[in-house]
């Protein structure tokens, strides 16, 4: 289901931004649209009601069901890709952070060779992003 056929079962719907409405909510007496939804791009619907209904309350209310607000899970037998890990970084995020720890590394690198010792702080962060560059290529790779 998207967030279309659930807007059309609902009254006063009014656009609050992209992908974002709001509406009577079906579950109560509401006098003004007290009912938010929004459609992830996911495909999830989201719904809250200000008044403090239930979402079970809204979507019974209009005949649907709580599981028709989420797209159905293609499961690794119907040809969909393994779920991919949720890594505590983006792929974007993983790339930054390794490209900023090898920056470091690169001028710890540039001192040496220029004949400047690093001290104990210095090395200690030299290793630090040497694990740091290893998280984020796991993060990449899972």
């Amino acid at each position: 289901m998207t967030a279309e056929t659930l807007l059309q079962r609902l009254d006063r719907v009014s656009q609050r931004g992209a992908d974002q409405w709001s509406a009577r909510c079906p579950a109560h007496e509401d006098k003004g649209p007290s009912l938010s939804v929004k459609e992830l791009p996911d495909g999830r619907v989201l719904l809250h009601c200000f008044a403090g209904c239930g979402v079970d309350e809204i979507v019974a209310a209009v005949g649907l069901e709580v599981t028709e607000l989420f797209p159905p899970r293609l499961s690794h037998r119907q040809g969909a890709a393994p779920a991919r890990r949720r890594g505590l970084l983006t792929d974007r995020q993983a790339l930054e952070l390794i490209d900023h720890e090898a920056r470091l590394i690169w001028v710890c690198g540039e001192n040496i060779i220029s004949g400047i010792t690093l001290t104990p702080a210095d090395l200690d962060r030299a290793r630090q992003a040497v694990g740091r560059i290893g998280f984020a290529l796991q993060e990449v790779r899972s």
